[in-house]
């Protein structure tokens, strides 16, 4: 439905960008993709609307969509630095049309004799972060067989995502989910906040997906005080991060009671660890307090909201949306407006050398993210 809407789909443009250094054989990356998309069904599903304007998905034959699927390769070494970067914006941007697909774009562009930038881009129907890491991971393995004309390491998967999709519409139409269901709407009954804070412009009246990032880094002081505070209460960093947003959104707004977003990775089975596909899941946390709160009993409370919520996260949140038959107001995103996504940078750092470490050895090709390509 997003996707009707103007810029939309570039909203859930999912993107990748790694510098590759090293000798490259562009013909054994493209055979490496080709594998990956007749291995993983969703990078060959589009969506049509049926006689009753319902949308169904349709997975396409693994030739036919691998025939459709090009790496694009241009080579930009006497191009300026400005070129290179307007070229990797516009791939990043470009819409994607879900009746067609495919819902993947990569593009090689060569900017010296050893040097490319690789840019890599999903739609989020299909994908999410998990999923993101999975493919990078198998496309370079794989490109690593295809350079040596080996076979291709990746076994077929066990399932697929429609496996998946038939299985979770299952349990919400039996009793599995009926605990789950009862927690949510209890968790989420009555008047539901809506964040009020003082802004410099007015709301729109229909949000648009046109923003920016600010970045600010967090002292390591105040880091080691509040990985402490944590400690002493057996809580987790991101339930100290949880309460302190929480406490910084009611010094602006006074609010007293406060829904804060929180994605999960929804792979809740062994199966699902190697899938492509939008297994991702969102709670919704419910803060309620009073001025004579202090901060350690909002931080207590962040724990059990946090422990309740794992316990139920298996309850799909859109359907949650559906169930609580919300008033839809364009200018907003349903159930709140603040999301906490967290993310443990060390292990992601640990792994990406493991892979830098890895594939150097094996093809003299290294690889690093780019970060400058990613966009929120």
């Amino acid at each position: 439905m997003l996707s009707q809407f103007e810029q939309g789909s570039v909203a859930y443009n999912m993107p990748g960008v790694y510098i590759f250094e090293g000798e490259l054989d562009t013909a054994a990356l493209s055979a490496a993709f080709k594998n990956l998309i007749q291995r993983h069904e969703s990078l060959r599903t589009v969506f049509h609307q049926n006689e009753e304007g319902t949308p169904r998905q349709i997975i396409l034959p693994a030739d036919i969509a691998a025939t459709a699927f090009q790496v694009a390769c241009k080579d930009l070494q006497q191009e300026p630095e400005e070129t290179v970067h307007r070229y990797i914006q516009q791939d990043l941007q470009q819409v994607f049309d879900l009746t067609k697909g495919p819902l993947i774009r990569a593009a090689l562009y060569q900017v010296a004799a050893s040097r490319w930038i690789f840019t890599y881009v999903m739609h989020h129907i299909c994908s999410d972060g998990w999923s993101m890491e999975i493919l990078i991971r198998e496309l370079l393995q794989s490109y690593s067989t295809c350079r040596k004309g080996e076979q291709a390491p990746l076994l077929p998967l066990g399932i697929q995502y429609k496996d998946y999709a038939c299985w979770q519409q299952q349990q919400l139409e039996g009793d599995t989910l009926n605990l789950h269901k009862k927690y949510w709407l209890h968790q989420l009954q009555g008047q539901l906040p809506v964040i009020e804070l003082p802004l410099d412009n007015s709301r729109p009246a229909v949000k648009n997906y046109r923003g920016s990032n600010i970045s600010k880094p967090v002292s390591g002081h105040l880091t080691d005080g509040l990985r402490g505070l944590c400690r002493q209460q057996d809580a987790t960093l991101f339930m100290g991060l949880l309460a302190s947003v929480t406490a910084l959104l009611h010094q602006y707004s006074r609010q007293q009671d406060i829904i804060v977003g929180s994605p999960v990775a929804g792979r809740q089975h062994a199966d699902l660890s190697d899938q492509i596909g939008c297994y991702l899941n969102t709670l919704a946390l419910r803060l309620r307090f009073d001025e004579q709160s202090s901060f350690t009993d909002l931080l207590l409370q962040a724990k059990q909201i946090t422990l309740e919520a794992y316990e139920h996260e298996v309850y799909p949140f859109d359907q949650l949306i559906e169930d609580l038959q919300l008033h839809r107001d364009m200018s907003r995103s349903p159930l709140f407006d603040v999301l906490i996504d967290y993310h443990d940078n060390r292990s992601s750092a640990q792994n990406a050398e493991l892979g830098t470490r890895q594939y150097a050895t094996q093809d003299q090709l290294l690889w690093q993210q780019h970060s400058a390509g990613e966009q929120v």
